[in-house]
């Protein structure tokens, strides 16, 4: 009998031993107490690739007579940030590959405009941008139209306001053409007491001017050659800039808070470009924030720039391309022949709703004002332009990644659109994946410890009855 109960607990034991190991191994990866997944740092894009991402969206907002909003000062803004970034402004035609291209608008459009000194010299910089000769461009001779339109006696081009002169002047120095003297002297002229410049025809008061005007002026007389304005004018650019790097229409204004947009940001870095300035430089700093640093922070997932209070537009986002690139107007660039934007970027046709949204008022301008420089009035902005691709908005702002004085040299990819919608909204660690699906739960330790004493009561009875039995007692 003894033997019998000794036998039966060493079979127990041996019955019970896969058991304990199974219960007291740890579980299995799917357990609660799985590490969460680290977080994935965001990867920033190139000013190249922003600049991309931008003219895609303009590509989306471009109509089919080849322009964006009808606008010629805007069309031709697409064309220079296009050929800036290294792509053939002959290839603009539209996500939908629309009959008329961007450059045959600008050749229509420039016929109706061929009395407006602004407006004729800002599509001789397009079509300077685009490899062009504007005295011989599609049958036009853009450059004699502009002569027509300058008086020697004043130096007045057309009516001799900041815009007309300047991008007269512009147009004059992208083509190696000699400025004349009388014109520069006239554009000085205009600039106000404090070192601004406003859109009139007439310097006015102090606090009266903005930075938009201020910005294409220093351009004009940079690209000249005159450098007599840049202490006063940066001077005043250094009073307007606001603590988050950017700069607004006006500092001092009566329509409204200051606020940093896009276009004041674009016009700006250009102009501190030309001035030899830089932009990210310890004087241009605003704690750790530049007027790029602002103007990265602010372009939509979709590739796009708002205006305050707007939804993201080709009216404010044309601007911007050129300014990405570091490039001032004028400056001679070379794009690559046949290179077109990133069509897979193009959104696929899908109905939107259309919303209107109206932004802060803003002084009212000229119609030449409007059509050529377009940060200075801001009108309702409509929705309706298609955006690629959305989607969520940036979580966190992207840091500097390039200099604002890199060149079309950079070459972007064909999937620098793509990069930039992924890379504008940054990865963010979360709680852990589910389970559910991923594999079988197993039992916890207490199953098995009640399944291992149910067969230690069963080995052991077992041994009992045995011993029990009549048959064993005879």
């Amino acid at each position: 009998m003894r033997r019998l109960v000794v036998a039966s607990a060493l079979l127990a034991t041996v019955l019970m031993s896969p058991l304990a190991l199974v219960a007291a191994a740890p579980g299995p990866p799917s357990a609660p107490a799985r590490p969460a997944a680290p977080n994935v740092p965001a990867i920033s894009p190139t000013d190249s690739e922003r600049a991309t991402g931008a003219l895609v969206f303009l590509l989306a907002a471009q109509r089919p007579d080849g322009s964006l909003d009808g606008s010629i000062g805007e069309t031709a803004d697409f064309i220079v940030g296009a050929a800036d970034a290294g792509y053939d402004p002959a290839s603009l035609h539209g996500c939908a590959g629309t009959s008329a291209g961007a450059l045959e608008y600008i050749a229509a459009a420039s016929d109706a405009a061929s009395t407006d000194a602004a407006k004729t010299g800002k599509a001789a910089l397009a079509v300077v941008a685009a490899g062009g000769d504007p005295s011989s461009f599609a049958g036009r001779d853009l450059m004699a139209r502009l002569a027509a339109l300058y008086n020697s006696g004043t130096g007045a081009y057309g009516g001799g306001a900041t815009f007309a002169e300047a991008f007269a002047i512009l147009a004059l120095r992208s083509g190696g053409r000699d400025v004349p003297a009388a014109a520069v002297a006239e554009l000085k002229a205009l600039q106000d007491a404090d070192g601004s410049w406003s859109y009139g025809t007439a310097p006015v008061a102090a606090g009266s001017g903005d930075t938009n005007s201020t910005a294409i002026a220093l351009m004009a007389l940079d690209a000249a050659g005159n450098h007599a304005a840049d202490a006063s004018t940066l001077a005043y650019l250094h009073t307007q800039q606001l603590p988050d790097g950017g700069f607004p229409y006006q500092k001092s204004s009566a329509f409204g808070p200051p606020a940093s947009d896009a276009d004041s940001d674009a016009l700006v870095l250009q102009a501190l470009i030309g001035a030899g300035q830089d932009p990210e430089s310890s004087s241009w700093l605003q704690g750790s924030n530049s007027v790029l640093t602002h103007l990265r922070s602010i372009q939509d997932s979709g590739g796009g720039f708002a205006y305050p209070g707007a939804a993201p537009s080709a009216f404010t986002t044309s601007q911007v391309p050129a300014a990405l690139m570091g490039i001032p107007y004028a400056v001679a660039v070379h794009p690559s022949a046949g290179r077109g934007l990133p069509g897979t970027a193009c959104p696929a046709p899908t109905a939107s709703p259309t919303t209107t949204v109206s932004p802060t008022v803003r002084p009212t301008a000229t119609s030449t004002q409007k059509s050529t420089a377009k940060p200075t009035a801001k009108p309702t902005v409509q929705s309706a332009t298609p955006t690629i691709e959305p989607s969520p908005s940036p979580t966190a702002t992207p840091e500097p990644t390039a200099s604002p004085t890199s060149t079309p040299s950079e070459s972007p990819s064909a999937s620098d659109a793509s990069q930039v919608q992924a890379a504008t909204s940054a990865p963010s660690g979360g709680a852990p994946a589910s389970n559910s699906g991923s594999g079988s739960s197993s039992p916890g330790p207490l199953v098995y410890l009640v399944v291992a004493a149910l067969v230690l009561a069963g080995v052991v009875g077992t041994g009992w009855a045995f011993i029990a039995r009549p048959w064993r007692r005879r």
